[in-house]
């Protein structure tokens, strides 16, 4: 009995784990390779196409003995595979039966105008109709949804692989993808899936999400920069004429205007279905600009893509993105109507170069449509419903149910996942990794220390002065969480110090509370709205460590505060702060912060602050992720609109000012095409009543050499004070598409810009008359304070390039407070992108 036992468990294991890998080149008879050719395992419909180098890598759990290679004008062949795991060259012959002369797809050395071009004809079609995926075409849908998301690690050698499986090494090797130009392997470390039900109705605009089934295994924290990546495959269409990725306007290969950015070449025509249907094949005009490169298929008649496969080339202008694919099917449900039927989204992540070699971070996103239903209308309200995640095991679903869901190439990903994330190899890597991202590294379970970047600033009333902050952290979705700082100047030889909790209260509507206490040194009127955390951000702008002149206009702060805060629809939040603050000038002999009190004929030196602050934050289309006090946001460009209202109380719990203020900032980036993203901000600011210099908004100035957002960096701080003030700052990214036409410049992956910025203001008889203090006010009411100039970013080597150098002018303007301030000055930022 135990020997029939053992054999029927030896069977089920070789069943279970037996698989087939092939990859290889098809090569012409004269060496050179061929794209595009399908290559599939006889007998199933797995299969995959020839990359431009020839290259292709298939895999199957199942047993296969014979591929098949099929390629329009060419011999087709089957290959007999001799082991589970082979690597061949298969060389096709020319078919002389089927085609007279054959065609390989190649970019053209001379350009056509696009009225002769043959794609022309076909691509004008396409724009004409511009169905997108043909569900605008019903007045009401629904279609289930299927995702799998896979991020891991690229490029590990067999010894990294040894170190992680121990000795399940040699039982699973087999089983992990491998790479096998390098002969390295692919480490899943994490899977999310998820299963949907959408809804859908274009009479009343609108789109319903129901997430019935969502499964994570694996390690998650990789830092803020791999979660942003892991946001770039959302709502994808390749019907619009720009795609956003990662924060970067790609111009769509069916783009309007992709005759400037594209060359095409219309391949062939064959009979598919009893339909027509063409392929095009595009390629960059300009290989440094933020296009893709490779081909559409695209039914005759109706004009609608029935599949698209598009790649970045290496050389783009993009940051540690080594490569970027992106793959499209559609199926059919009538002559006129085309619907989603699979995306496949891939990426690698590396480092420091694009090198092949160089270990990275891979993403592997892939999506399932199935069982549409259309014209099956809902009721107004039923649109109008969101199921909110309140819990991590809401949405639980038995192993059962995902299997269902699954096919075998993400249950092999699971069951890998499932026995790598114990791995402390793994986990000392993501730890690292977070570490160099976030600025964050925990010492012991629960407890964050950082941020590392910041712990060092320097101004004239501390003299150099360290920082080093805290937070709680068990995972990204904490409904509580403690932060803090604490802080030290080796000048004033003082301790300072902040604390902070914030919890989740609801879910839905989502209802956060906050309290903070903070006893520290501050600029004040540096910032004019309500922040998203109660204690202000680590040491930036006014604080650092390289800065120009003197800057001793610092107040000691000790701050109570209370915050409520409810988001009333998605991303639009309504709140309001509750605070005391005691303010008082941290060096009085050189900075004075007093002002007159008529009514008891005195003058004051100390503010007492009492204020409530509402506000308004409204960011449409912001992508979110998790459903913790915290939430990761996406890099997808989107429009802000903040409306501060401030009130202080005179009288109530010691009050001593009596003021009111209003705030308001509108920021839109704007992408345009090819020509990059222009970010305009507007900003309005109105203080009623006697308000003295501690709590009166100066025109934001910055004293660093480093740039900081929606300030003048030629300016001195309190150069101008304005109680009224409209400001307008003014960037133009052309994200490389000047640069990477200037021969030679070209090679160093430079981006260019330029920027304007303007403020205009006025500051009352009123302010003016109690003003006590060391600084004249003086505000731009005859003519607007403006700077403009140019600048260059992405500055680096390899991946690492954070570096922006802005060269600025400024308009003339009378000088009253301190030393005249430059005409002209550098200015360098600091920015990971992609």
């Amino acid at each position: 009995m135990k020997g029939i036992l053992t054999i029927v468990f030896v069977l089920l294991c070789s069943t279970l784990w037996s698989q087939t890998k092939v990859s290889g080149v098809v090569l012409d008879e004269n060496k050179e390779p061929l794209p595009y050719v399908n290559v599939f395992f006889k007998g199933s419909t797995t299969g995959t196409t020839t990359n431009e180098e020839g290259e292709f890598y298939i895999q199957s759990s199942k047993n296969f003995s014979i591929i098949s290679i099929v390629f329009l004008g060419f011999e087709s062949q089957e290959i007999l595979l001799k082991s589970k795991i082979n690597k061949i060259k298969v060389v096709l012959k020319e078919d002389s039966t089927t085609l007279d002369e054959v065609i390989i797809v190649k970019q053209p050395k001379k350009r056509l105008k696009k009225q002769k071009n043959p794609a022309f004809r076909i691509l004008k079609e396409i724009w004409r109709r511009k169905k997108k995926n043909g569900l605008s075409l019903v007045k009401a849908y629904q279609y289930n949804q299927y995702s799998s998301r896979e991020l891991g690690f690229g490029n590990m050698d067999s010894l990294f692989m040894r170190k992680v499986l121990r000795n399940k090494f040699n039982k699973m090797k087999n089983y992990v993808q491998k790479n096998y130009e390098n002969n390295t392997y692919y480490i899943p470390v994490e899977l999310i899936e998820k299963s949907e039900k959408v809804y859908g109705n274009n009479s009343l605009g609108k789109i319903r999400r129901d997430i019935e089934g969502e499964r994570k295994i694996g390690i998650h924290q990789l830092g803020k920069y791999v979660d942003r990546a892991t946001t770039i495959f959302k709502e994808i269409d390749v019907y619009n004429d720009d795609i956003y990725i990662l924060d970067k306007t790609f111009v769509s290969p069916i783009s309007t205007s992709g005759f400037g950015s594209y060359d095409y070449v219309l391949s062939d025509s064959s009979i598919v279905n009893n339909r027509k249907e063409y392929t095009i094949h595009f390629f960059p005009r300009q290989k440094g600009d933020l296009v893709f490169k490779g081909h559409l298929k695209v039914v005759d008649k109706s004009f609608a893509l029935t599949s698209i496969e598009m790649e970045i080339l290496k050389n783009v202008n993009l940051n540690f993105v080594r490569d970027l694919s992106i793959r499209k099917t559609f199926l059919l449900k009538n002559d006129s109507i085309y619907l989603p039927k699979t995306n496949t989204y891939k990426g690698e992540f590396t480092f420091l170069t694009k090198n092949k070699k160089e270990k990275g971070i891979y993403l592997v996103k892939n999506e399932k449509f199935s069982k549409y239903v259309f014209d099956h209308e809902k009721s107004t309200d039923f649109y109008d419903v969101k199921i909110v995640q309140k819990r991590a095991n809401q949405y639980k679903k038995e192993a059962s149910y995902w299997k269902r869901k699954q096919d075998e190439k993400i249950n092999e990903t699971f069951q890998l996942v499932n026995k790598i994330k114990t791995s402390g190899k793994i986990k000392k890597i993501t730890g690292t990794i977070y570490t160099i991202s976030d600025g964050y590294f925990t010492p012991i379970t629960g407890i964050q220390l950082g941020n590392l970047f910041t712990t060092t600033a320097k101004n004239d009333i501390e003299g150099v002065r360290l920082r080093l902050g805290f937070k709680t952290f068990k995972t990204n979705n904490d409904r509580f969480r403690i932060l803090g700082h604490g802080a030290y100047g080796f000048k004033d030889k003082k301790i300072k110090f902040g604390l902070e909790a914030r919890y989740l209260l609801s879910s839905q509507p989502r209802i956060t509370v906050g309290a903070a206490y903070i006893d520290d040194v501050e600029q004040m009127g540096f910032t004019k709205f309500n922040e998203r955390n109660l204690i202000p951000q680590p040491d930036k702008g006014p604080k650092a460590i390289f800065v120009r002149g003197d800057n001793y206009f610092l107040a000691k702060v000790k701050k109570k505060m209370f915050r409520f805060d409810v988001e009333i629809v998605n991303n639009f939040n309504m709140g309001i702060k509750f605070a005391h603050e005691k303010i008082i000038s941290a060096d009085p002999d050189r900075f004075s912060m007093a002002f007159f009190n008529q009514k008891n004929n005195k003058t004051i030196n100390v503010t007492n602050d009492v204020y409530s602050d509402f506000y308004l934050n409204y960011q449409p289309g912001r992508v979110t992720e998790g459903f913790g006090v915290d939430r990761q946001l996406g890099t997808k460009l989107h429009p802000k609109l903040l409306i501060n209202y401030k009130k202080a109380y005179k009288g109530i719990f010691g009050g001593n000012v009596d003021y009111e203020k209003l705030s308001i900032l509108y920021n839109h980036p704007l992408p345009v095409g090819k020509f990059g993203v222009f970010d305009p901000t507007l900003i309005v600011a109105k203080t009623f009543g006697k308000t003295p210099l501690s709590v009166l908004t100066a025109v934001p100035s910055n004293q660093t050499y480093f740039l900081t957002p929606n300030t003048f960096a030629l300016l001195d701080y309190y150069d101008f004070v304005a109680d009224s003030s409209v400001e307008g700052h003014f960037e133009q990214h052309f994200n490389g598409l000047l640069m990477n036409r200037i021969p030679l410049i070209k090679k160093l992956g430079l981006r260019s810009l330029l920027t304007f910025r303007t403020v205009y203001g006025s500051i009352s008889k009123r302010n003016k008359k109690i003003n006590r203090s060391s600084i004249k006010y003086v505000a731009p009411n005859r003519k607007p304070y403006f700077e403009y100039g140019f600048g260059i970013e992405n500055i680096g080597y390899g991946n690492l390039r954070p570096l922006r150098v802005d060269f600025i002018w400024r308009g003339d303007f009378k000088n009253v407070n301190g030393p005249e301030s430059p005409k002209f000055g550098i200015r360098v930022g600091f920015k990971t992108s992609f």
